[in-house]
């Protein structure tokens, strides 16, 4: 039981990364994390 808990604990941070790293170089590249303007800027 103990062994689950921390693998969830370890899956979850490991998710919120991989989704902050993937806004981070959005926002680097278009300047924006709005989804509108993103696609706007997209074409």
């Amino acid at each position: 039981p103990q062994a689950l808990t921390l693998t969830s604990i370890v899956i979850g941070i490991a998710t919120t990364a991989l989704i902050l790293s993937v806004a981070m170089m959005i926002y680097k590249h278009y300047g924006t994390l709005d989804t509108d303007q993103v696609r706007r800027l997209r074409g």
